[in-house]
């Protein structure tokens, strides 16, 4: 049924499906609740859970983790908004064919065909979105000192 082409395409789908859904956790995971001293029985007004951090807010945390002085965290910040735009752009796309690829109804006379296209789209877009992660990655490298760069690799030792 299905060629190699199609095959690998399905997988990058599925590989997306798979980041998109680890970063959604990963933000859900680190926002927290306000902590106070609420009334017992009251509300607690939380953050939104999708709110993704501002390219300020990251750039700020990499600063704080790696020692960046204010010009480049500046010039970091500037990366992170630019390419962020395009990254969240390409996102927007392949979450829209994939809500597309889910609605479809394999009822329909030319449900494959659609199928065989939106995973075409789909394939190109996670393609475009491994390339702008990418790209951000290797100017955020661009930025910084040998030393920043081992100090980011490194693995961060879990709290305990």
């Amino acid at each position: 049924m299905f060629n190699r082409k199609k095959a690998g395409m399905m997988g990058a789908i599925g590989l997306s499906a798979a980041i998109i859904t680890g970063v959604a956790v990963s933000a859900f995971a680190e926002t927290k609740a306000p902590q106070g001293d609420m009334p017992k029985g009251e509300a607690v007004q939380s953050a939104p859970i999708n709110t993704a951090p501002s390219h300020e807010q990251l750039a700020s945390r990499i600063a704080q983790q790696l020692g960046l002085d204010e010009k480049t965290q500046s010039k970091v910040s500037d990366l992170f908004e630019k390419d962020g735009k395009a990254i969240r752009k390409i996102q927007e796309q392949l979450h829209s064919t994939q809500v597309e690829l889910s609605s479809l109804s394999p009822s329909s006379k030319s449900y494959m065909d659609k199928v065989d296209d939106l995973a075409e789209e789909s394939g190109e877009l996670t393609e475009d979105l491994t390339i702008a992660y990418a790209k951000n990655r290797a100017g955020l490298y661009e930025l910084l000192t040998p030393q920043q760069i081992e100090k980011l690799e490194t693995p961060a030792q879990p709290q305990s």
